[in-house]
């Protein structure tokens, strides 16, 4: 008997604890622990101000444009600043998830003879590795299924592009890929930030600032800058150029070409970018070589997203691609221009030996780390003028 009572007031004191522990709430607001003073804080929307609007009293109202030079940050909220308009269309794909078909579906893949830029990639890794006949083979792979190697890396194909200073130095303003023994590709407006055009590439330096140099990286001279014939300055249309080396790189497993994405549809929505740049709005270049994995937005949604742009009157098109941290809202930034959006993909037979894949050039943005898309060059829209400047 005095076993059972036992086991009865055991069993009371369970329910009554269990009782208990469901009936409790969470603390009050006024209990939280506040946040500190010195947390980091990042720009958001309200930080920009975007130039006034008003057409003034009896003038017609007309559509009016912003510049992006003209964008102004940590100011008072301007009344005519746009929002981004209220989505009307399915909300984009999660990172990783594949992009719906294309109307009409995805075209066949027909067995076409490979394009120039795909026979020079396979003889530079066939250089480099010339015992290794599985990294040659997973070089000439262009099906994939879809997957991405989301870890950071090094990339031997990055490229520091130069500008000669008043004091005779050499200022790093944009990024830039290696594609071939002599040429690197990097946005056009990179081309003309100064009245004199770059003149220096350096290529496999992940610290540009450091004293100590990396011995793997190379410094060489600008021979020759080739803008597209259809860029204009004032537009970021055909934000595309190639940078001649005055004498070809060495190749190595630190310094080597990036294969050219060569088909219009992309097997992934993640990609990824780089440079040496600012990591956000107004902040000085971090002169560090740092990545970040971005999710590609479809462009008729990157044009329902963006303001009106006056560098680019007819919104993005076809030969431009649009990216998006929509996690994270990292982004790139000042001095990332013309670095690499890429695609990291594993070799089937040597999983960790990676080949980038580029598909776009940094081009332009609203400003960094905001709710709306960057847009990038769309590298595969090039491919018969690259291929004619490079390797003719």
């Amino acid at each position: 008997m005095l076993r059972n009572l036992s086991v009865c007031l055991i069993s009371f004191i369970g329910l009554w604890c269990l009782s208990n522990t469901h009936t409790q709430r969470l603390p009050p607001e006024g209990r939280m622990r506040p946040l500190q003073d010195d947390s980091i804080r990042s720009p958001v929307d309200r930080d920009i101000v975007f130039p006034e609007l008003d057409a003034g009293p009896g003038k017609p109202e007309e559509k009016m444009w912003f510049h992006i030079t003209d964008f102004q940050f940590d100011r008072v909220e301007g009344p005519t600043q746009p929002k981004p308009k209220p989505r009307q269309y399915p909300p984009p794909p999660m990172p990783g998830q594949p992009f719906p078909p294309p109307p009409g579906g995805f075209k066949k893949k027909e067995n076409k003879q490979r394009r120039l830029c795909e026979q020079k990639y396979s003889e530079y890794v066939e250089r480099i590795f010339p015992n290794d006949t599985a990294v040659a083979a997973d070089a000439n792979d262009a099906d994939f299924d879809g997957r991405v190697l989301a870890r950071p890396g090094e990339y031997p194909h990055m490229a520091a592009v130069g500008f000669e200073s008043d004091r005779g130095q050499v200022d790093y303003k944009c990024g830039g890929s290696l594609i071939s023994e002599r040429f690197v590709l990097t946005a056009a407006h990179c081309t003309s930030i100064y009245e004199a055009p770059p003149k220096w590439v350096r290529i496999g330096d992940l610290d540009l600032a450091s004293e100590k140099r990396s011995v793997e990286a190379q410094l060489l001279r600008i021979e020759q800058v080739f803008a597209h014939p259809n860029y204009k300055k004032k537009m970021y249309y055909d934000d595309i150029a190639l940078l001649k080396l005055e004498k070809e790189v060495e190749l190595t497993e630190y310094v080597r070409p990036v294969r050219l994405w060569v088909f219009p549809e992309l097997p992934t929505t993640i990609a990824f970018a780089m440079g040496y740049g600012a990591t956000s709005f107004a902040k000085p270049m971090t002169n560090r070589l740092t990545n970040l994995n971005l999710t590609v937005v479809p462009n008729a949604e990157c044009n329902a997203e963006l303001p009106p742009l006056a560098e680019t009157p007819s919104g993005v098109l076809e030969s431009q691609i649009c990216a998006q941290d929509y996690i994270l809202n990292r982004d790139t930034c000042q001095g990332d221009s013309g670095g690499p959006l890429q695609l990291n993909l594993p070799g089937r037979r040597r999983g960790h030996r990676i080949h980038y894949h580029l598909i776009g050039i940094t081009s332009y943005g609203v400003f960094c780390r905001s709710s709306y898309p960057s847009v990038y060059t769309r590298v595969s829209s090039f491919l018969d003028w690259i291929e004619l400047t490079v390797w003719a």
